[in-house]
């Protein structure tokens, strides 16, 4: 019997490999990324009508993918790690190195750990009644406004330095001047720059554009993620 790799489960079928998401970065842009890094041609189907969408899906939620031969996969890590382990140059998540894989795993964790950390800031402002308070249409605006800003400026001031320490001592373990394991990208490095990112994209009130500016090693990091020919080629088919 012939060993399936995780190539052919992406590339072979008679459909075309498909992931489903909405028209937004979200959870679904480490994926496309790590698809486009390993020349994997997908269809990026951005779902609009949410309503009629979520009774289809498995789990309630996005992004889902649908591959060539027409299984479903679900959860976006697991994607990211199908994708990586595809990579035609064995760089982003190698399966012949079980120490890089497990540094990747390691940044892969505390990647979560921050996104776990902010989640509830996060949700205040959207979801307010998981948190204690009235929900939306129920809650005094201004209260709401002071108590989401609050959550929000405290998150920045006090988790978010302490998050990026980790990724700063992360960088220069990894000798400073390359990525987050080593000389080669890898799907901790997409993941980490998704999760890192949206701090400084001015998207969430009392989130300013510029929350990153005070880490000069991240944000030097992010410049050469960016500037990787492959990242950056991703990144102009986008624009």
């Amino acid at each position: 019997m012939t060993k399936t790799t995780a190539y052919d489960l992406l590339t072979a079928g008679d459909g075309k490999l498909q992931l489903h998401y909405f028209a937004i970065e979200g959870l679904a842009e480490q994926v496309r990324i790590a698809l486009s890094i390993g020349g994997i041609p997908f269809e990026d189907i951005h779902v609009n009508d949410w309503k009629a969408k979520k009774p289809t899906t498995k789990y309630g939620q996005l992004p889902e993918m649908i591959l060539p031969n027409g299984q479903l996969i679900t959860e976006s890590m697991a994607m990211l790690r199908l994708a990586g382990e595809a990579d035609p140059d064995n760089k982003l998540y190698p399966a012949d190195d079980v120490v890089t894989r497990l540094k990747i795993e390691e940044v892969l964790g505390l990647t979560a750990d921050l996104t776990r950390a902010w989640r509830p800031a996060l949700y205040i402002g959207m979801r307010p009644e998981k948190f204690g308070y009235p929900k939306g249409d129920e809650w005094d605006k201004e209260t709401k406004e002071a108590t989401v800003k609050k959550v929000r400026e405290t998150f920045l001031a006090e988790e978010l330095p302490t998050y990026m320490k980790y990724f700063e001592n992360i960088i220069k373990e990894a000798g400073g001047n390359a990525f987050l394991v080593g000389d080669s990208l890898t799907i901790a490095d997409i993941a980490a720059y998704q999760a890192i990112r949206y701090f400084g994209r001015g998207i969430a009130d009392h989130v300013p554009a510029d929350s990153l500016k005070p880490y000069s090693v991240i944000l030097a990091w992010m410049k050469r993620f960016e500037e990787h020919p492959k990242v950056a080629a991703y990144k102009a088919s986008k624009a």
